[in-house]
Parts: structure tokens; C-alpha cells; sequence
């Protein structure tokens, strides 16, 4: 039993004052850990285990106890301890690791939906205080005790109750820099502003909001105050303009720790944006501040500074780091930085960052003419690893170094080591103390030794005239004109500087830059919507389709949906300007005003493709809805992307810190067309075929490192069968099957066929573990695109859980990954998938596996089944902290649920005795009689329940061995071998059916299993009995010696051999039996097969594709999905053994015809001669597609005289009868003799195709 499962009920209860919890058992073993380059590192570890690079691949407890809604603090410590030493192999692999003698738990309080929870983490390995020997923790239990009084859990931001933007006409504007921006009158008057002398500016533009939730964002669009030049009659009208100062997308910043002002580029937009109207009130001007009337020190020099810092590689294509000029051929470059007045007694600050990718130590050398400035050394990477930090990030920041001039110049040289060694720029900035002095027509400035408590600073600047003025522009919405005195050329003024503060001295005459014209934008009110359920943000381009899935919801799930376009987020979050972080502080406004489950937002759809490059308006980039990219971005092991982001809202979480509060999902979706396959798929997901694949779980593992991947996937598939027994798990171990050598390498070809049959038949959740990258599965290559291309399961979609490397990369616009292409493919495919972005490691994607199925098939309080983002949310929230659990991403519906069954499917009479009482053995050659019914969640007989009920019956599980192929064999353990499969009917909730058991069962007695599947017209059930017992043969068994009849067909049962059909046909054989159809496999050669064109070595299995009629065990069907099978003539031939090992065999000949190509043949009318009535034929080889037919007849002479049009749907490859009563159009008998008639076919990829034949009437 896995420790999670006492957490789990620990979450229940809430902790007192003290409380001590049940006790924890932690099951050891040794175990690998596979990377993402195929290294595998062994190590210790226990069940449940978080296994992390972050802490050396130690085994780590991972626990969350619910401590209430208070927020209180608590310590934890161990009790009621017990440890083992170490076995002499535990104590080989960690040799080299060190441990303290205490076990010291990690713990800090946590929230998850406003609930307030105590994490709990540590290693449970210490070194005995008195003996010094290394041992492990066996059993312990955890005492919390409350050390502090609460804390506040409610968030301090406010809101506004309604956006400036909800009235009145507004225009937007951009702005590239920070400055004071000019807008003339008439310019107000070409935006359409109404009253230009009312205009008011709304916004704060500047750099990136803050990442964390705890720092203060300013909340909708404060107005920026403005100064109106309105000449010599004081009206603004034509000829005058205003000013306002505008922050630039660039933001500056002092930084104590370095003592220079430092940069950040904003890495969503190039321009900040604003917004203008004239209808909100009277304008908001620009007040005058009152001047200080004494001084404590002068100012007449302040910092200035200058950067180059261009963005445009991104060395891994992944996280936030964008670098500039790339220093290879070229190694060396010259740099110019222009300032004014520049002090020469004053040492600048020459700050790079620059990043080196080599096999051996590089430098880079900075210098101005003669003088060198500095060196900065890097340390080598491994250029061979895949995961090895892909190049060295240094910053340094050079400080002796003294201008002689206005113009800084700086060559930049890279000191290569080796012809592969490869340098790039970040940045390069230098700070300057300039003489303070209005250059041009403005000048920001600020000085940082004006700084103290107290201070009142004069500031005294040169080049000043009559017009010349300076703004306090320290805090944007609220800009203050300072009076200033004008001596000669100097100007002076009095201001406090306890505080850093921003000023700009400008000429009133001056030019100045004008912003740009956006363009109108309607009125939005998103600060005014009402709680909601689920968000759906939209790009603008699909809004419409978004809107299906809200009305979809609405309608079936009565969820409170609300659809935004990110856009109008952008303008009330983040004044326009594109930012991942106004996303979540919409969201986290629909948290914060809630008061409690009821009303709190509890998923998020982004619709709309992401991309690593957030800013880029290049063509091909896929950047609808923004991502959020890691800090780091040179570790292509800690470098990710994740939606996590958008769901750590409350006031303590940001960045990638914190545990989810919502589910997320995304449909990485780039055009309508794309947006319309996968709204299609969601809206009619629960409407799909039901069948017996809504219990079936597959589980794929791969074959590298010690067998840790088959391993992984065999307990997955273990805690299915032990917890939910009611699924069938499906196991495809790729050691199983024999591997091949090609000339692009190993290779598992059966391994493809049966993933793929196994899409085709249908599976509820297809689960991976192993290797795979952006192009497939498994380095043989056993699921790639051209796979997911041939699958032919238009509604029987499953979802995906692949536990492997970057399977879904969505964020790479130059790819569209082999997870993407599950999601988008149309007519088949997958309904979702939860799956990786970035490279990941084997133990705490395992851990994370175990997680998703501890939620995957629970139901909620209300008695239903959790949808895919609250299973996404519970799992990541169940996995320890990491970046690995980042790494996984919904891309689906957060708000749609699996097609569980619904209710309960269970025998309850075998022959007629009561099942919970001892009954017959199911013995070979005998007939078996089993009756059930169907109840609800709750137990009850649900006698309205007409339908039919699928039941498979199961031998034993056996024991199994793999081939050993990579290395050695994996053991494990399978129930597979059904003994019948058929269908019954249900009437007023109650079933029963017969079967005959196979001769070719496993004679040893043990446990079999009833597997159920029910369906009526609007639910469905499922269900199992695991009590039967097996083996052993029926003393009195008929001698039957007569094998099963067989009907052959291809498609549907109108094929005639010798016929047509496309490349990819259905094999359809109708068998039937006195003694049934044996299924079983367990003996060699009675298996029932087909061979295709005489292909002995290839024999195709279809014991599983084998289901009997219903309520008849006699007499079935089986259905094979063929596929790309070459033009031309073929042969199939099938051998049907029977319950007692009687066989028979059926052969077919068949045509195929490429479908590319519309072709028909067998052109036929049917009688032939007639008198009163005919039907026309013909194959074709479009099956399953819609036909447009035009029959004409024609006279021996040419003349038309009767038209037949219709449209047939076929499902298989023969068409007819099409009737004719022999009449002609205007309802005249035709006379006797010869005619013509013309078949015309189109198919609805728009080919066809004529043929004539004659006809003759006996009249």
C-alpha cells in the first residue's frame, strides 16, 4: 500500500492544537533512474518516493496534512521511529553520499484552494548518532503542533468593481521609449476624440509586471495627468498639443547590491501602450508642486547610462534568456555609447553578460582604445551531452574604468579556445555620472548621492532657458510640475530625496516623440463579470469556437462559463501591453473575490497555440496565447514551460513556485481550421461509440534502462487491476517482441501494429513510459506521425499520459510535435493528453504516473467522476516540489470528463447459484450459465436499464518473461486470455448469458475473471467478478467433430469475391459453432489466424477482434481493420478453431485500388434483361466515404431520357441496388428493346469517374 494513500485520508481532517498522524510504512528497494540522454543512475528509494536532481536522486517523503482555513504555523517532527541498517547493496550505491545523525522534516504552510495545508519533506535516511551506521526509516509517525497564531490567507488586493474601459469612445496608443510624448489638437481630431480639451490618458505602459503574487500591481488603468499647451488665447484648439511622460517597454531600475542602474527588456511586446477618450470628465492636468524652500546639498551631476541588449537567439528554445550578437567567425566587435556632458573625474560602470558554449575554458576581453577594461573567464561544457548545461552565463561588472569623452566605445573580444568555440551577447551597459545639463529637447535624470533620510537636494542645471521646464516623473500617475528658477542659463530647484526620484527637464518648445495610433477599441467591462466557474481565453481569431465549447459546457455540464479575448486581458491587466502575468492576475481576481468552493474558479482553457518565442510577430511563430518560460534557459534539464503559472494565485506563490489552485488545459491550436477539429472532437466525445473500450487501459513500456520503464508501466498497470478492478489493463512490454535490425537501426515493428490496434479498437487512457522525444516513442521508433496518421478511431479517442521527454514541445513553432499531432489530427487521434514539454527523468515522472491514477478514476463529492483539469491539478499538487512535475502539461479540455462508465455492471448467479455462495468451477467443455444486473453508484437496482451488456470472460493470470533483448528478461505477471467474448441483452436492469469454456484453458484452478461492459441508450456500466474459479474439464462433453462455418467478406457483407476495395479494408468474417468459437490462444496453433497472400511467417492474430452475436455464444463476428496494403490482386485466408479444437479454414480474393484515384468496376444492372423493374451495382474503392451518383439512360441513339441522382454513404466498397422502375423522367413506360445508361461517380474529395453499360426492357 503506497504512504500516499494514508495522506490522502490524513487530508480529511484538519489538525488541532497538537495531533499525531497514523503511521507511515515506507517499502524499500534499489531502483534507476533514467535521464533524458539514457544514463541511468541507480539509487535507493521507497514506494511513493520523490526522487529529484535537486537533491542527488535521495528518496524524499513528500506529505500534505490539512491544517484548516486559518492559516496557523506548525512545526512537525518524527515520532514512534524505527530504522534497519542498510543491506550491504543499499550501502554500495550510496557510498559516497553523507548523511546527518538527525532527520531534520522540511515543512512550511501551503495553500490549495484557500485551504490551508502543512508541507512536509525530508530524506528518511540518517546515520545512527551512536554507532555511525547508515540507516533507512521504516515506519514513523508525524506530531504537528501550532507554534504561531494565525496568519491572514485573504488576499489584500482590491479590485475595481468596473473597468474606465466599460464607456465612452477610446482609442489606443503605443509608445517605443520613456520620455514626454507630444500629441497635437488635431491629431486628437483625427483619432476622432470628440473634445480634445477634455482628452484624458489612461495607462502606465513601462516594463513587465511582477511575477510574484506578492508584489503590487497597479489595479485597471490609472489616468495619466497631462499638460495642455494652448498658446496665447489659453483655448486648446487647432495649433496647440499636449504632453504626458510615457514609459517605454524597457524598464530601469537602482540595484543597491551592484550600485548601478540595471535593465530589463520586456519579453512579451516592443512597444507599452496607452488609452485615450474624452468622455470620462474634465482632463486631468499636470499639478505644480510646492518648492522647498532650504537645502541640505547641491546636485549638478546625476547617473546616466546606456545599454545594448538585442534579443534575438534563444540558445536552447526554451526559457526567457535572449541573446544578441554571436561572436564565431567574427570574434571581435566595437560598441559606442553617445552621452553628454559625460564627467571625466568619475569612474563609469561597464557591466556585461555574455554567454559561451566550448569543449574547453574561452575568455572574453573588454577594452576602450589602449586601456583594458577587464576579463571575464569561462569555465568549459560538455558539448556531447544532451542534458549538460548547453553554454556558460557570465555577468560581470568592471568599475576602474573613466571616460575621457562623451563617447564610450568598447570593443568586445572573444578569446576562443577552439574552432567550435562559440560566444553570444547579452548585454552590454554602462553607467556614467554626466554634468547635469538639458541636452537636446529633454532629459531624464536622477541621482542616486542625492539619497539619504532627510535630504533635501538642490538640483541645478545648465543650458536652461525661459521655456524650459522639469517634471517629477517618479511616479507616472501622478506627475508634478517643480517651479523652477532660472539664473542666466542655469535653472535650480528644491526637492526632497529621501527617496530615489526620477526628473525630466524639457524645452516647452521642443520636439518630442508622438506616439502611435493603435486604433479604436469597444468598451470591456472584465472587472465587472460575475463569478464564473471556467475561463476560456481566447485568441481573437477564435473566439467563436471557443464559445462552442463555453455553450457546450453550460448546457451539458451547467457550468458558469465566461469566454475573453486575451486582448481585452492585456488592456485592463497590463495597459495593453501583452504580458503572461495579466493572464493570472485575471484569473487570480475570479479567486480572490470568492468566498468559498461555491463561487471560486476552478478551470482555465487557453485556446490558442504558445510559443518560446512570446514577442515575435514572424509569420510562422505560434504565439495565440502567451507561455510562461523558465528563469533558466541554458539547462536543458531545468529549462520548461508550464501553465502552471496561470494557476498559483494565491499571495505567497508566482513564478513556478507554489501548488496549483485550478486545472489548466490548452489547445495548442495556430488556424480555424485547427480550432475546428478539436471543438468538434470535445463536443462529441460524450456522444461517441460506447463499447467495452471505455474499461481499457494500455500501458507501454519501454525496453531501456534495466527494465526500469516495463517496470514502472507493470505497477501502473498492477494499481489498476488492484484498485479498479472494474478496468482491464492492457500490457505492451516492447521486450515482449521480437526486435529487428534495420539500416536506421533497431526496430519493434509488431510493437507499432499493436499500439495502433489497439487505437483502432478503442482504449480509455493509452499510458507511456520510457524514452521519446518530439518525433515519437522509444529510440525504435514505435509510435511516430505516420502511425498517428493511419489510425482509423474517429470517436473511440483516448487520452494520452506519456511519462517520456518532450513528447508535446508545443512551444516550438518550427515543429509541430508527435503530441500535438494526437490532439489536432482530425477524424481520429486522441481527446487530450497529459503529457511532457521538456526532458524529464524516469523516477519522478513514475511518481507523478502514480499520483494521476490515485485521482484518474475517483469521483468527486457529488458523486462524479473528476474532470481532466482537477485530475491534473490533484496530481501535481499530490507530486513533491520540482521542476520535473512542471514539465507535464494538459493540452485538452480542462472542464471534460472521461467516458467512465457510469454505473455498475456485477454477476450475481452462477448456473443459477447465488455468486457469494460456492458455485461450479468453470471447467473446459462445459456450458456456463451467468446471470447479473445493474446498479448505481450507491447500490441500488436500476430497473429502467434496458440495453446490452459486453461481457469478457478471463482465464487465470499467468506468469510472462520478455525476450531479453536489451538486457535481461523482465518477469511479470497477466490475466489475458479471454475464454469467451460476447454480448447480452438487458431487460429492466437484469442480464444473463451462456458460454461454452474452451478446451484450450490452463487445466490448474485458480481465479478467472468476468470483465463488464454494459449500454442502454443514454448510460452506460462497467464492472467485474474476480470470485470464479478455473480449471479442470468437463467429464461428460459432448463429441462434437465438426468444424465452424465461415462467410469471408471485405467491408461489409454486400463484398463478392474478386471485388474491389480501397488500401486500408475491413476483414469481416461471420463464424458459428455448435460448441462456439475457441479465443482462448492458450495452445500452440489454435489461434484463430489470418494469412494474407500466402504469407505463412506473418501471421495475423485476431483472437482478440473475435465477439459473438447476441445473446448467442454459437455464432459471431470477427472485424479486422487492415491497412496500407499495396495495389493490386491479394488472398486472405482464415482459420477458425472451435471450443473444442475443431478447425476450419476460408479463403477471399480481393482488388485493391489506390483511393487516391476514384475507381469502379462490376458495373451492373440487376435484372438484366427486365420488364417492370431493375437496380444498378457497382464496387468502388472509397469505403466509408460519401458518393455522389447520377445514373443516366440513353436511347441507342444518343437521346437522354431518365436521370437517377442520389448520394450514398457506404461503409463498404459495393454499392446497390440503385432502383429504376423503368419509366422515364416524366413518369412514361420506356419501350421495349435496347438502351444505354451512364454511371457517373464523385467522391468527396471531389475525383470521378464514368462507366457505360447497356440494359435491355422486354416489354
Amino acid at each position: 500500500m503506497r504512504y500516499l494513500i494514508i495522506v490522502l485520508i490524513l487530508l480529511i481532517g484538519k489538525v488541532s492544537f497538537s495531533q499525531t498522524s497514523d503511521t507511515f510504512k515506507l517499502d524499500w528497494s534499489d531502483t534507476y533512474i533514467s535521464s533524458p540522454d539514457g544514463e541511468s543512475i541507480r539509487t535507493i528509494s521507497f514506494n511513493g518516493a520523490s526522487l529529484n536532481l535537486t537533491n542527488n536522486w535521495l528518496p524524499e517523503f513528500y506529505h500534505l496534512q490539512r491544517t484548516g482555513s486559518n492559516g496557523e504555523f506548525f512545526s512537525v517532527e518524527l515520532v514512534d521511529t524505527h530504522f534497519e541498517q542498510l543491506s550491504s547493496t543499499e550501502q554500495q550505491i550510496l557510498r559516497n553520499k553523507t548523511f546527518s545523525s538527525e532527520i531534520t522534516p522540511e515543512t512550511e504552510p501551503v495553500s490549495i484552494r484557500k485551504n490551508q495545508y502543512q508541507k512536509v519533506q525530508f530524506v528518511p535516511i540518517r546515520k545512527n548518532p551512536t554507532t555511525g551506521i547508515i540507516e533507512k526509516l521504516i515506519s514513523f509517525k508525524l506530531r504537528f503542533k501550532k507554534i504561531s497564531q494565525q496568519r491572514s490567507v485573504k488576499s489584500v488586493k482590491n479590485y475595481a468593481s468596473n473597468s474606465v474601459l466599460s464607456s465612452g469612445k477610446w482609442v489606443k496608443i503605443s509608445v517605443d521609449t520613456t520620455a514626454i510624448h507630444k500629441i497635437t489638437y488635431q491629431q486628437l481630431i483625427d483619432m476622432g476624440i470628440s473634445n480634445p480639451a477634455n482628452v484624458r490618458i489612461y495607462g502606465y505602459g513601462g516594463g513587465m509586471l511582477p511575477k510574484m503574487n506578492s508584489e503590487l500591481v497597479k489595479d485597471d488603468l490609472p489616468v495619466v495627468p497631462v499638460y495642455f499647451n494652448t498658446g496665447s488665447d489659453g483655448t486648446f484648439n487647432d495649433g496647440d498639443f499636449l504632453l504626458f511622460y510615457a514609459k517605454g517597454p524597457r524598464s530601469w531600475k537602482y540595484d543597491k547590491d551592484k550600485s548601478e542602474f540595471i535593465h530589463e527588456n520586456h519579453l512579451y511586446s516592443d512597444h507599452a501602450y496607452y488609452f485615450l477618450s474624452s468622455d470620462q470628465g474634465s482632463a486631468q492636468i499636470i499639478q505644480q508642486q510646492n518648492s522647498e524652500s532650504n537645502f541640505t546639498n547641491t546636485v549638478n551631476s546625476f547617473n546616466d547610462y546606456r545599454v545594448i541588449d538585442i534579443d534575438e537567439t534563444n540558445l536552447l528554445e526554451s526559457g526567457r534568456l535572449w541573446l544578441g550578437q554571436e561572436f564565431d567567425v567574427t570574434t571581435e566587435f566595437d560598441y559606442s555609447f553617445n552621452f553628454s556632458n559625460i564627467l571625466n573625474t568619475s569612474n563609469a560602470i561597464i557591466t556585461t553578460r555574455f554567454a559561451a558554449r566550448s569543449s574547453s575554458e574561452t575568455s572574453l576581453e573588454l577594452s576602450s582604445g589602449s586601456n583594458n577594461i577587464g576579463t571575464i573567464n569561462f569555465s568549459s561544457v560538455n558539448t556531447g551531452s544532451y542534458t549538460a548545461t548547453y553554454a556558460r552565463l557570465e555577468e560581470k561588472s568592471f568599475t576602474s574604468f573613466t571616460p575621457t569623452n562623451n563617447k564610450v566605445d568598447i570593443k568586445v573580444e572573444y578569446e576562443k579556445s577552439s574552432a567550435s568555440s562559440i560566444g553570444w551577447l547579452d548585454y552590454l551597459r554602462v553607467n556614467a555620472r554626466c554634468n547635469l545639463s538639458l541636452n537636446g529637447s529633454q532629459t531624464a535624470f536622477r541621482d542616486i548621492e542625492s539619497v539619504a533620510t532627510g535630504n533635501i537636494s538642490r538640483f541645478q542645471i545648465q543650458n536652461c532657458s525661459a521655456s524650459t521646464s522639469v517634471w517629477d516623473v517618479s511616479n507616472q500617475n501622478a506627475v508634478r510640475q517643480i517651479p523652477l528658477s532660472i539664473s542666466g542659463t542655469t535653472g535650480s530647484f528644491n526637492a526632497t530625496t529621501s527617496s530615489l526620484k526620477e526628473f525630466v527637464v524639457f524645452n516647452i518648445d521642443g520636439s518630442f516623440p508622438e506616439p502611435k495610433v493603435v486604433g479604436n477599441i469597444q468598451n470591456q467591462n472584465l472587472h465587472a463579470l460575475p463569478q464564473t466557474d471556467m475561463l476560456i481565453v481566447s485568441a481573437n481569431q477564435f473566439l467563436s469556437h471557443a464559445e462552442q465549447i463555453a455553450t457546450y459546457h453550460r448546457n451539458n455540464d451547467e457550468l458558469h462559463v465566461t469566454v475573453v479575448d486575451q486582448n481585452a486581458i492585456f488592456n485592463e491587466f497590463s495597459s495593453g501591453t501583452p504580458d503572461v502575468s495579466a493572464i493570472r492576475n485575471f484569473v487570480k481576481m475570479f479567486y480572490d473575490r470568492s468566498s468559498g468552493e461555491s463561487d471560486m474558479i476552478k478551470y482555465l482553457l487557453l485556446f490558442g497555440d504558445g510559443s518560446f518565442d512570446n514577442k515575435s510577430d514572424r509569420e510562422s511563430n505560434t504565439n495565440k496565447i502567451l507561455t510562461y518560460q523558465s528563469e533558466n534557459s541554458l539547462s536543458p534539464t531545468q529549462s520548461f514551460v508550464t501553465d502552471d503559472y496561470f494557476g498559483l494565485l494565491d499571495d505567497s506563490e508566482g513564478e513556478a513556485t507554489g501548488l496549483v489552485d485550478i486545472g489548466i488545459g490548452r489547445l495548442p491550436v495556430n488556424n480555424k481550421e485547427e480550432a475546428q477539429i478539436v471543438v468538434k472532437k470535445i463536443l462529441n466525445y460524450d456522444s461517441a461509440e460506447k463499447g467495452d473500450w471505455q474499461t481499457m487501459v494500455c500501458f507501454i513500456g519501454d525496453d531501456e534502462d534495466n527494465n526500469t520503464h516495463m517496470r514502472d508501466a507493470n505497477r501502473l498497470a498492477a494499481q489498476i487491476e488492484n484498485n479498479y478492478p472494474q478496468y482491464r489493463a492492457q500490457r505492451i512490454f516492447l521486450d515482449d517482441f521480437e526486435q529487428i535490425t534495420s539500416s536506421a537501426g533497431q526496430r519493434y515493428p509488431n510493437v507499432n501494429t499493436e499500439i495502433n490496434e489497439s487505437i483502432n479498437k478503442g482504449t480509455l487512457i493509452m499510458n507511456y513510459t520510457g524514452h521519446g522525444n518530439e518525433n515519437g516513442l522509444a529510440h525504435e521508433h514505435i509510435l511516430m506521425t505516420d502511425d498517428i496518421y493511419s489510425w482509423q478511431n474517429p470517436v473511440k479517442l483516448p487520452l494520452f499520459m506519456t511519462a517520456t521527454c518532450e513528447f508535446s514541445r508545443f512551444d516550438n513553432y518550427k515543429k509541430l510535435s508527435a503530441g500535438e499531432i494526437i490532439l489536432l489530427r482530425d477524424n481520429g487521434g486522441g481527446i487530450g493528453l497529459f503529457t511532457t514539454t521538456r526532458l524529464v527523468f524516469s523516477s519522478p515522472n513514475f511518481t507523478l504516473n502514480q499520483n494521476f491514477y490515485d485521482y484518474a478514476f475517483e469521483r468527486d463529492s457529488n458523486g462524479k467522476f473528476y474532470r481532466l483539469g482537477d485530475i491534473m491539478r490533484m496530481t501535481k499538487n499530490a507530486t513533491s516540489s520540482g521542476i520535473n512535475k512542471r514539465n507535464f502539461t494538459l493540452l485538452g479540455d480542462p472542464a471534460l470528463r472521461l467516458n467512465y462508465p457510469e454505473h455498475n455492471a456485477l454477476s450475481t448467479h452462477l448456473n443459477d447459484v447465488v455468486i457469494s455462495q460456492p458455485v461450479d468451477t468453470l471447467k473446459a467443455l462445459s456450458e456456463i450459465k451467468v446471470s447479473g444486473k445493474i446498479t448505481s453508484g450507491s447500490g441500488a437496482d436500476l430497473n429502467n436499464f434496458n440495453g446490452i451488456v459486453y461481457p469478457t470472460i478471463y482465464d487465470k493470470a499467468i506468469n510472462k518473461s520478455t525476450r531479453g533483448n536489451d538486457g535481461n528478461p523482465f518477469e511479470y505477471t497477466s490475466q489475458t486470455s479471454i475464454l469467451y467474448k460476447g454480448k447480452a441483452s438487458i431487460k429492466n436492469g437484469k442480464f444473463d448469458f451462456s458460454f461454452f469454456v474452451p478446451k484450450d484453458i490452463n487445466y490448474q484452478y485458480g481465479k478467472g475473471k468476468i470483465s463488464y461492459y454494459a449500454s442502454s441508450n443514454n448510460t452506460d456500466a462497467a464492472g467485474f467478478t474476480n470470485s470464479i474459479i478455473v480449471g479442470g474439464t468437463n467429464p461428460s462433453a459432448s463429441d462434437d467433430k465438426i468444424g465452424p462455418e465461415i462467410e469471408l467478406y471485405m467491408n461489409d457483407e454486400q463484398f463478392t469475391p474478386g471485388g474491389m476495395t480501397n488500401e486500408n479494408p475491413l476483414l469481416l468474417a461471420i463464424v458459428q459453432d455448435a460448441s462456439g468459437i475457441n479465443t482462448v490462444g492458450n495452445s500452440i496453433g489454435h489461434d484463430l489466424i489470418a494469412i494474407l497472400d500466402q504469407k505463412l511467417e506473418n501471421p495475423i492474430e485476431l483472437n482478440d477482434f473475435y465477439e459473438a452475436d447476441l445473446d448467442n455464444y454459437k455464432k459471431g463476428k470477427v472485424s479486422y481493420q487492415l491497412s496500407e496494403l499495396e495495389t493490386g490482386e491479394h488472398e486472405i485466408q482464415l482459420k477458425v478453431w472451435d471450443n473444442v479444437n475443431n478447425s476450419s479454414v476460408a479463403s477471399l480474393d480481393f482488388v485493391v485500388a489506390e483511393t487516391a484515384d476514384l475507381v469502379i468496376k462490376h458495373v451492373l444492372n440487376y435484372p438484366n434483361p427486365f420488364t417492370t423493374n431493375t437496380g444498378f451495382y457497382f464496387e468502388h474503392n472509397q469505403a466509408s466515404s460519401e458518393l455522389d451518383v447520377l445514373i443516366q439512360i440513353l436511347t441507342v441513339s444518343g437521346k437522354l431520357i431518365k436521370t437517377i441522382e442520389t448520394t450514398i454513404s457506404s461503409s463498404g466498397n459495393r454499392v446497390g441496388p440503385i432502383q429504376w422502375d423503368g419509366k422515364d423522367d416524366f413518369g412514361n413506360s420506356i419501350g421495349r428493346g435496347v438502351y444505354f445508361y451512364r454511371v457517373k461517380v464523385r467522391a468527396d474529395n471531389g475525383k470521378t469517374v464514368n462507366k457505360f453499360q447497356k440494359l435491355l426492357i422486354l416489354k
